[in-house]
């Protein structure tokens, strides 16, 4: 019995430790400017990643692979999280969320000769969308009134756009407008970004929760991004990012912030 409480009390000991630094293996897919193997740093959301790992004191890494084995690996454990995600429920389930790290605008592409103007979801309906498979804004668009054509990457979707294949692709602005930029001209001539936005979406990082620690790892994050934002040094680091880039792109909101200063989480992750 004795030798038994001895173990009890060193494995209690040891679990009790602050956790040392960490080697994460991070996933991510090509979807520049934010994340890309190619992309300087591998991107702004891999710098703004690693700089708040770093305060943290983990280390990280990229791995690149297709969104859907990207995820299916995250939530094996095989890969520690994905860089960059949005919030949904499916993968809430298996992964843990932080806090999120910057806001974007999930847009709707149309033909330049379309004059289809949007204004709410309804307004949709009818119309057969090209989407990506496992993209978190499908949740949005379930209804059965919308029709659907799943393809992998958005450059297909932009193809099928151009050809009358399809009437809108969604997707994100910043990306949707990289995308275009790279296509040849006469194609980039015949698309046209709605600017009334179909969602404003916060971006996230996640860690599975098959890793060790995984909490207090998304701890570490929230709080070394908490203490960045609060010192000015976040907003010194994202404007000298996108200064050329992106101009003025959006810091999390001062409510999101607000909840975790108060040990709360956004009503959506409780």
């Amino acid at each position: 019995m004795k030798l038994k409480h001895i173990l009890i009390v060193v494995i209690s000991l040891f679990l009790s430790r602050p956790l040392g630094a960490a080697q994460l293996k991070m996933g991510g897919t090509e979807w520049p400017p934010y994340i890309g193997r190619k992309l300087k740093n591998h991107g702004i959301a891999a710098e703004i990643v690693t700089r708040i790992f770093h305060n943290a004191g983990h280390r990280v890494e990229f791995v690149f692979f297709p969104w859907k084995r990207t995820q299916f690996l995250v939530k094996a454990g095989k890969l520690d999280g994905l860089a960059i995600a949005w919030y949904t429920k499916e993968r809430a389930e298996t992964m843990v969320y932080s806090i999120p790290y910057i806001n974007t605008a999930i847009v709707l592409i149309k033909h330049k000769n379309d004059p289809f103007v949007y204004n709410n979801i309804n307004d949709l309906e009818g119309k057969n969308i090209g989407v990506i498979r496992g993209y978190g804004y499908l949740e949005k668009i379930k209804s059965s009134k919308i029709q659907k054509s799943v393809v992998s990457s958005l450059e297909q979707n932009l193809r099928k756009l151009v050809k009358g294949r399809i009437d809108l692709t969604i997707e994100e602005k910043l990306n949707a407008e990289n995308a275009i930029a790279s296509l040849p001209q006469e194609i980039q001539k015949a698309l046209t970004i709605i600017e009334n936005p179909f969602e404003v979406k916060k971006l996230h990082l996640t860690l599975s929760k098959q890793i060790l620690n995984h909490q207090q790892l998304i701890d570490d994050f929230n709080t070394a991004l908490t203490a960045m934002v609060k010192d000015g040094s976040y907003q010194q680091m994202l404007d000298k990012l996108t200064q050329k880039l992106l101009g003025n792109l959006p810091i999390v909101e001062p409510r999101g912030l607000h909840l975790l200063q108060n040990a709360e989480k956004p009503p959506e992750f409780r």
